[in-house]
């Protein structure tokens, strides 16, 4: 049974996270260990000693939050736990935590909108930096919905690897995954026959490959873009680079005036090897 660490701060915004796991949990057999990080405690920077008062953590809040949610969607909780922590370093207790747990995932919300740091919060960008594991990306307007289909983008570098961790994950959806690929070359013949190779090779009912020329004038985050708001995935499955640079490009808005590339589906994001 795979386990995910799901967080809220008990917000408005940190439902559709927690949504989000309770409907993975409702297809596979989800472990979820809803997770809070409670703050509230008092800091005096004024004394000679600083100090902090902490009430004792107390899971009432948080499983009052779950449970609702829960009456909300109609489903039925499975193996389900919690815990609340008073920690003033919230991005590091949850990867802590995460750790303690031994979380396979990290379930993190976001808040909608703008840059970075503005879409995801403080502490979702510092987690999605500094996680070794890999991380469900909530949108802040997702909507519940069964999960059938899988947007897996590609550089076709290291294919055979992360496929089988797209594989695994689609699987125990019955997903249908999508791989697109695109390159500025892609009609050069040595490009050619290294891309009808890996598609011979991997094709199947399940898995199908969409390579795209790219335009000298189009870039390839909103190459992703489009296709993503054009084909409507369940779950987008992305290998972050190290620095993670290029999430941040992702997530910029198509036009000035667009808050956001794509409010609504959830994202799967791993350290790319």
């Amino acid at each position: 049974m795979k386990k995910i660490l799901v967080t809220t701060d008990l917000s408005q915004n940190s439902k559709t996270a927690v949504r989000f796991a309770i409907q993975l949990a409702s297809q596979t057999p989800y472990e979820l260990v809803f997770y809070h990080a409670d703050t509230s405690f008092a800091i005096d920077p004024f004394s000679a000693v600083t100090f902090a008062t902490l009430r004792a953590a107390d899971n009432k809040e948080l499983m009052k939050f779950v449970n609702t949610l829960y009456k909300q969607t109609g489903k039925i909780s499975g193996k389900i736990s919690f815990i609340t922590e008073s920690r003033l370093d919230v991005s590091s207790a949850i990867i802590e935590c995460a750790a303690k747990v031994k979380a396979d995932y990290i379930c993190i919300g976001t808040r909608g909108g703008g840059l970075i740091n503005k879409l995801l919060g403080t502490h979702a960008s510092r987690i999605l930096n500094d996680s070794p594991i890999p991380i469900f990306v909530v949108p802040r307007h997702y909507r519940t919905k069964t999960i059938s289909s899988v947007f897996y983008p590609s550089d076709i570098e290291n294919f055979s690897h992360e496929i089988q961790l797209v594989k695994k994950i689609s699987s125990l959806f019955d997903a249908r995954i999508s791989v697109y690929h695109y390159n500025y070359f892609k009609n050069e013949q040595d490009i050619k026959n290294k891309l009808n190779s890996i598609e011979d090779k991997y094709k199947s009912e399940r898995i199908v490959f969409y390579f795209k020329k790219l335009p000298a004038e189009q870039s390839l985050h909103r190459s992703i873009q489009i296709d993503i708001i054009v084909t409507k995935p369940s779950l987008i499955v992305m290998f972050a680079k190290e620095d993670r640079t290029w999430f941040e490009q992702l997530l910029q808005p198509l036009k000035s005036s667009e808050k956001g590339f794509d409010t609504r589906t959830p994202m799967l994001v791993f350290r790319k090897e």
